[in-house]
């Protein structure tokens, strides 16, 4: 079982039991069964530390929403009943930026839709370096093919690196200079 808080304690989504996760953190990384497993545990230790008749943390319950997600599962219901629980601006955009990193890691609509309305609600809550940091990483995200069915969840370095190079694959589909490569020099 995960037991430390730190998103940095090299899996990311443990992050979320934190008790300010962070808005700018990538939640979306696809894991082995075995890490995955472990935070299910502790989103599900997390959920049940409430007190009877009190709600549950935000983190354990969206981190639950991550866990069912990285096995494949349909997660739109769970996204629903979440929204109508969240608490606050900082609740709100953090789990509509999660729900967007777990769609676009699979290259799934609406992805893009989650992630933008995610941004303008953390907004406010965002210094300019991060604030800056989320908007170039859903620009360059923005780029990607998503479609209804989706694919296989993938890294974020992957999507950025896909997203790039689709990035300047059409800034150069105009151009018609002779011997000049730039789908593979850039």
């Amino acid at each position: 079982m995960y037991t430390g808080n730190s998103p940095d304690a090299g899996i990311p989504a443990a992050g979320l039991l934190d008790a300010r996760p962070s808005l700018v953190a990538w939640y979306a990384t696809p894991l082995p069964d075995s890490m995955r497993a472990d935070l299910q545990q502790s989103a599900e230790a997390g959920v049940q530390r409430c007190l009877p008749g009190c709600m549950p943390d935000f983190g354990p319950q969206l981190l639950r929403l991550v866990c069912c997600s990285l096995t494949g599962s349909d997660i739109s219901g769970n996204y629903r009943q979440l929204a109508g629980v969240v608490q606050g601006a900082r609740e709100s955009a953090l789990l509509e930026l999660v729900y967007g990193q777990l769609l676009i890691s699979r290259k799934r609509r609406p992805a893009a839709a989650h992630l933008e309305r995610g941004l303008v609600r953390a907004a406010a809550c965002l210094g300019t370096r991060d604030y800056f940091r989320l908007v170039g990483r859903h620009e360059t995200l923005g780029y990607l093919a998503l479609t209804d069915r989706g694919s296989a969840p993938q890294p974020l370095d992957s999507l950025l690196a896909e997203g790039a190079v689709i990035r300047c694959l059409r800034a150069h589909a105009g151009r018609h200079d002779a011997n000049v490569h730039y789908d593979t020099v850039g």
